[in-house]
């Protein structure tokens, strides 16, 4: 009778020594021969390793999910990649800096308060941030604080509870179109104590708004801006606003 190898390292398997005088003869027979090298248990623990990896990755995807599920996320904030950017503006120079940054480093010291009119690309801008941390494995919420404090008036408490233990948990948080609600009390309170949420955390923080600070301090008060002051640089986005071009060109196109 030949005498097996290991298919992986091609060595020659010794006599098992170890077999039971009660083994039957024809288990005897099976046994007769044992592999002498570790292929087995390495390809046992690589097994593993990749088990272990596919499980940590898992887990990863569904934290990302989750925050995503809950965010303001459409088409158009699919669609915005840095790979499919103008790539010549400063602001989007810096987004991908920041963003790359961030993955490597695991966070960021400070965020960023994008500001400047109507349609200049500042929601763009922060959207693919938003989109670069997610693929690279960082939570991010995404959201409208209008949309929020309409939450906040419906739902009330519960509501804001469980919003605020997102904002907390979240590695950035982005605020998109901060500033255009309409002031009263209420959205003065509770955008301070979202705002405030996530001062505490120490974690990063995007907002994109038409307003500048002074403005931002106006509406909201000293205590809102001060915040954001010490969360966020400052960005000017300038420009005329890009709004409408890409109906044009895809206007065009259809029809040429």
């Amino acid at each position: 009778m030949d005498i097996p190898k290991c298919k992986y390292c091609g060595k020659e398997y010794k006599l098992n020594d170890k077999i039971p005088d009660w083994t039957p003869d024809f288990m005897r027979e099976k046994i007769k021969y044992i592999p002498d090298c570790d292929c087995l248990d390495k390809l046992q623990e690589q097994e593993m390793e990749r088990l272990e990896k596919e499980r940590v990755r898992q887990c990863i995807q569904n934290r990302i999910k989750k925050y995503k599920d809950i965010s303001i996320i459409d088409r158009k904030f699919e669609m915005s990649v840095f790979e499919n950017a103008e790539m010549s503006d400063k602001h989007m120079q810096l987004s991908k800096k920041f963003a790359e940054k961030f993955v490597k480093t695991g966070t960021a010291p400070t965020g960023i308060m994008f500001y400047g009119s109507v349609g200049t690309g500042k929601t763009y801008a922060s959207n693919c941030i938003a989109n670069y941390l997610m693929n690279n494995g960082k939570t991010v919420l995404v959201m409208n604080l209008s949309r929020y404090l309409n939450k906040l008036q419906r739902e009330w408490a519960e509501a804001e509870k469980d919003v605020l233990n997102y904002i907390e948990t979240c590695d950035l948080l982005v605020i998109d179109d901060f500033g255009v609600e309409k002031k009263t009390e209420f959205t003065i309170e509770k955008t301070y104590g979202l705002i405030d949420t996530r001062y505490r955390t120490n974690k990063p923080m995007i907002i994109t708004t038409n307003l500048d600070i002074d403005e931002i301090e106006n509406k909201f008060g000293s205590r809102t801006a001060d915040r954001i002051k010490d969360m966020c640089f400052q960005l000017p986005v300038i420009g005329r606003s890009k709004r409408g071009t890409n109906i044009k060109k895809s206007f065009m196109e259809f029809i040429a």
